[in-house]
């Protein structure tokens, strides 16, 4: 049985595309650019391939039916665990950090396949007395149960793609849906497939192209979402997800379909055109399904209900609940403020939005969470255009009545304002609905102020916790404060030996000289630790005085070893606490020469245009991206082995307590750069 030039060519293509998309995603594991999941879905797809290419030779060359079929039964058994470890994978930020132990189990039971399938083809499989004529394989019995087990793994991995799109937000299912479709048209024809061979006991190598075509657009979905929406993003999934499976009843009514298809073959014969009649159903079904995963239908359909059968846009109940429990979820500001814009996306429809809240350091309104938005530099004066319309109206705007030139709201469709005090503390920034022709009028506008209204008082709580949360760690002081005596016990000790050597070489001059290098250094060092046990100062606490900025870093640093030390720029006059400051000066020059090599110089820059400033740079080791945005003026957060993370906490309050600020630039490996802004000079 000859296959034809068409179904050659379609699983020569598949082939092709699904070897090619593997090796990319190989190739971006070797990177260590990609996840664990891109080399698993790489080995399903280099199975897959294996198997059509092994198929397509059985049809090529059936003198060698057995052959061929013993070494497609192998990949077929590898095949299934392959696809599970894919789909348990990919996309999944799992509470426990690793595999939970369902998982785990259901990927080592499948692995049980492999095996199988290895004693099946040293024992044989099939039986096949004219496959040159018929192109049928008939299944031995330990065969017959080989393909139930198959079709299990199958079904096992589209419940794990329903449950990874059931627990993706908004903007991470558009990131991942062409991915998992394409995955769900491979498995899907695989159980077709086989489900096929199991109602009949015989393997109709005829329907093999199907596969093929399945492969082929599988595998070209997986290129289109790589290529155009990027790779795989994180989602948090919880062992406590519902077990409602859409696949689980999918499965159940085909499995029906199936029964009452053999049933009408019994009776009327085979010429139901089972090839034609599988091959439309399988692509009306997976046409049905990339339609009502179109966010845009789902969104015509759910309008369309709401409107005509309840004469309200929203159902507003569940919409509440729905929009409490995405807040409730966060457990951080940065997930409270992720919530917040992925309920305003899934409620109004909307691709894209943004939160800006009120800088009060910048004087600006800043983006500080954005979803599925691109991201410009700057933000919002506090006399633009938009903020000004805000504080007017008090209320939902649409972005194009309003006659403002920046960048963010070129795709902007609405401004949410959020007022806190009657004083407007930021506003989000909706983008454009997912279906263009959507008409949003007051009904959508008072939501918009309601969400906008629990997003204020959410944002509010949650900076009152972590407040709460600062003032608590601040209670641990004195503990720490138990660790930092110890080192000053053994600074004492280092003293007290000192003390007993100079009875016996005092006279000598090395020795004085090295003396009193040692007790500098050990003086210096104590009168670190100490100023790290004294009160935060405040505004109010400040003891203000004119000083020059330069004089006041060489004498701030003079515990230091000065010929590591390069001062630069004027002497710039500023009314300051000097022994406030001269601490933020001193901690900033040492964490320099700790993350500096011997010998490096650390650079001091005093300047005061636009305004005062010292700038301390070192060439040492840097600091990583993440700790900078997360851990770095953080108490009790330290890259050093001993550190304890209270110096840089320190230092930001001494400066803020100024009306100042800290501005950090370093990469790893490149060094740091630390400004101390004074702002204004006040009083001079």
């Amino acid at each position: 049985m000859t296959p034809s030039f068409v179904s050659f060519l379609t699983t020569l293509c598949a082939v092709i595309l699904a070897l090619g998309f593997a090796a990319r995603m190989l190739l971006g594991v070797m990177r260590a650019d990609r996840s664990r999941a891109s080399g698993a879905l790489a080995l399903a797809l280099v199975l897959s391939a294996g198997l059509e290419a092994l198929d397509l030779l059985t049809l090529l060359y059936p003198e060698a039916v057995q052959a061929w079929r013993m070494a497609g039964l192998l990949v077929e058994g590898a095949l299934g665990p392959a696809w599970i470890w894919f789909t348990a994978l990919f996309a999944r930020d799992y509470e426990e950090g690793r595999l939970p132990g369902t998982q785990r189990a259901l990927i080592l039971l499948s692995c049980l396949m492999l095996p199988w399938a290895g004693y099946l083809a040293a024992q044989g499989a099939y039986f096949a007395p004219d496959f040159v004529a018929e192109g049928l394989l008939f299944l031995l019995p330990g065969s017959f149960y080989f393909y139930i087990g198959f079709a299990v793994c199958c079904v096992a991995a589209l419940l794990n793609i329903e449950a990874t799109l059931a627990a993706a937000v908004h903007h991470r299912r558009w990131k991942i849906k062409f991915i998992l479709l394409g995955a769900v048209s491979i498995l899907a024809a695989l159980i077709l497939y086989y489900s096929q061979s199991l109602l009949h006991r015989s393997i109709d190598m005829s329907l093999a192209g199907l596969r093929s075509l399945a492969l082929l657009l599988g595998t070209a979905m997986m290129w289109f979402s790589d290529l155009r929406r990027g790779p795989e993003v994180r989602i948090s999934f919880s062992r406590r997800l519902a077990f409602k499976s859409v696949v689980l009843v999918a499965a159940g009514l085909y499995l029906v379909g199936l029964g009452l298809l053999g049933e009408g073959a019994r009776l009327f014969g085979d010429d139901l055109g089972r090839a034609v009649l599988l091959v439309v159903s399988f692509l009306a079904g997976l046409g049905l399904l990339v339609v009502f995963l179109s966010d845009t239908v789902r969104r015509k359909i759910r309008l369309f209900l709401q409107m005509h059968f309840y004469g309200e846009k929203y159902d507003y109940r569940i919409q509440w609940v729905q929009f409490t429990q995405h807040l409730a979820s966060a457990r951080t500001q940065n997930e409270l403020q992720q919530a917040a814009l992925s309920a305003c996306c899934e409620t109004f429809g909307i691709v894209g939005a943004g939160l800006f809240l009120f800088d009060h350091g910048r004087k600006l309104y800043l983006p500080v969470s954005l979803v599925e938005t691109d991201h410009y530099e700057g933000g919002f004066e506090k006399g633009s255009a938009l903020v000004t319309a805000l504080e007017a109206r008090r209320s939902v705007l649409r972005a194009a009545d309003v006659d403002d030139p920046s960048p963010w709201l070129a795709r902007a469709g609405f401004a949410i304002p959020i007022f806190r005090e009657d004083v407007l503390d930021g506003f989000v920034l909706l983008g454009p609905p997912i279906n263009p022709k959507e008409e949003y009028d007051e009904e959508d506008f008072e939501l918009m102020d309601t969400m906008a209204r629990h997003i204020s008082s959410s944002l509010l709580n949650m900076r009152l916790l972590d407040q709460l949360a600062r003032s608590r760690e601040m209670e641990i002081m004195g503990k720490v404060s138990a660790f930092v005596l110890h080192d000053l016990k053994n600074h004492v000790y280092t003293l007290s030996l000192m003390a007993d050597n100079a009875q016996k070489h005092i006279a000598n001059p090395e020795f004085q000289k090295d003396l009193v290098d040692s007790l500098g250094s050990t003086v210096g060092k104590m009168k670190i630790l100490i100023s790290q046990l004294k009160g935060l100062p405040d505004r109010h606490t400040l003891k203000r005085e004119p000083v020059g900025l330069l004089s006041l870093a060489k004498d701030a640093t003079r515990p230091l070893p000065q010929e590591r030390l390069d001062f630069q720029g004027p002497d710039a006059r500023v009314m300051v606490d000097s022994a406030e400051m001269g601490k933020v000066i001193l901690n900033l020059c040492l964490n320099a020469l700790e993350a500096s090599t011997a010998g490096q110089t650390i650079s001091v820059t005093v300047g005061e245009d636009p305004e005062p400033f010292v700038r301390v740079t070192d060439h040492g080791v840097g600091i990583a991206e993440e700790f900078m945005a997360g851990g770095l003026f953080a108490p009790f957060k330290s890259t050093k082995a001993k550190g304890m993370g209270i110096g840089l906490y320190q230092c930001k309050q001494i400066v803020e307590a100024h009306g100042g600020r800290i501005e950090v630039r370093s990469a790893l490996g490149e060094g740091a750069e630390f400004v101390v802004c004074l702002g204004d000079r006040q009083d001079l």
